[in-house]
């Protein structure tokens, strides 16, 4: 159950600390997400979550912290597929416009941002995906016994996005592009470990979050 754990481990500990750094300096950014719970509480009972997640799955399925696939491999499907879905939120955002405060400013996002790819994997992927390899069971292959995995998983947050767009267009384009790009990092835990996953979504969270966020606001209003 443990082999293997200390990456996950590292990126828990990094992920608690970065969320109360930010905390220390403006709590008022996690308050969309996490409402009046302490932050600091909520990524703390995620770690915990996760560990039993990751845990259970390493005992009983190929999904693990680091998976099979090398991470030569891993690299360059995320150096191509990473600014893929950049470029389609982007251009999205120019032809739809998303809400002003889609991306949290500097300098916060920069502990922000990493904290919440944290809680999102363990919160909307690696709990869900235990959940239902203890009820259908494991893949056994890159079929049907993972799609039935993958589907539901990426679901949940295409449709949390959704329900909290604020338009129709917007939601529309939420559900589509999370649906897929869900689909793809459900794909990569299972061929790559929940490292991999977690890399993906920080990448994409620098080109969107980050380097558009920074430009977004002066282009767009």
């Amino acid at each position: 159950m443990w082999v293997g754990m200390g990456p996950f481990l590292v990126i828990s500990v990094l992920a608690v600390a970065l969320t109360a750094w930010q905390v220390r300096v403006d709590r008022s950014v996690f308050e969309r997400f996490f409402g009046a719970a302490h932050p600091v509480m909520v990524i703390i009972a995620a770690v915990i979550a996760g560990v039993v997640a990751i845990g259970y799955l390493q005992d009983s399925s190929d999904f693990a912290v680091l998976g099979p696939g090398t991470w030569t491999e891993a690299v360059s499907i995320i150096a191509w597929t990473v600014p893929l879905f950049a470029a389609v939120a982007i251009g999205a955002d120019l032809v739809l416009h998303h809400a002003e405060d889609t991306n949290v400013a500097m300098p916060d996002a920069l502990s922000f941002y990493p904290a919440m790819a944290v809680f999102v994997e363990i919160a909307l992927h690696l709990v869900p995906i235990g959940v239902l390899v203890a009820v259908l069971g494991p893949p056994t292959g890159l079929d049907a016994t993972l799609w039935r995995i993958a589907i539901p998983v990426a679901l949940i947050e295409a449709i949390v996005q959704a329900v909290y767009a604020t338009s129709i267009s917007t939601s529309v384009f939420s559900a589509v592009h999370l649906m897929v790009f869900g689909l793809v990092q459900v794909w990569i835990f299972w061929r790559f470990g929940f490292t991999w996953m977690l890399g993906f979504r920080l990448a994409y969270y620098c080109l969107w979050h980050l380097a558009w966020g920074v430009v977004r606001l002066e282009l767009l209003l």
